[in-house]
């Protein structure tokens, strides 16, 4: 059996998953939990792949499980996957409604997903509320903690 999968290298603001895919420093990887799975089927997956930086209505109706706590210095994610969840991208939104921070996960296989929620729907819509475009992220208490420098 391999060892779980505990600390991941988040980027910002990727564009597409070859990004997240490149040879990275680990000195950098944090610790993460994973809050809630959104499987999607394997197209829904390639095109979320293809575009990070889209805005999701799955990632805005979830942007409250995502989050870095600052205290133990870790992110509180989503994990977008799909049902073989042979590899995923792990999201925190930091309050927005696209990947802010992403890293890629080859083998879900290997994370501890025993406390995460499954959600029901992941829409793949790229259609928002108004009142997301007139949100002030700022003011969310979770968004307030400062990413770690490198």
């Amino acid at each position: 059996m391999q060892e779980q999968i505990k600390k991941a290298v988040f980027y910002r603001k990727a564009i597409h998953i070859s990004e997240l895919k490149e040879t990275c420093d680990e000195r950098h990887a944090l610790p993460f939990h994973v809050e809630r799975i959104a499987e999607v089927s394997q197209s829904d997956f390639a095109k979320f792949s293809d575009e990070l930086y889209e805005y999701y209505k799955f990632i805005y109706d979830n942007r409250d499980a995502m989050y870095f706590q600052s205290g133990e210095q870790s992110f509180h994610c989503l994990l977008v996957t799909t049902p073989e969840r042979k590899e995923g991208v792990l999201i925190q939104s930091e309050g927005y409604a696209y990947a802010r921070y992403a890293a890629y996960i080859e083998d879900c296989g290997r994370l501890d997903l025993s406390q995460a929620e499954v959600l029901k729907e992941a829409s793949m819509s790229h259609e928002l509320p108004s009142a997301y475009y007139k949100m002030d992220v700022s003011q969310n208490e979770k968004c307030k903690n400062s990413f770690p420098e490198r």
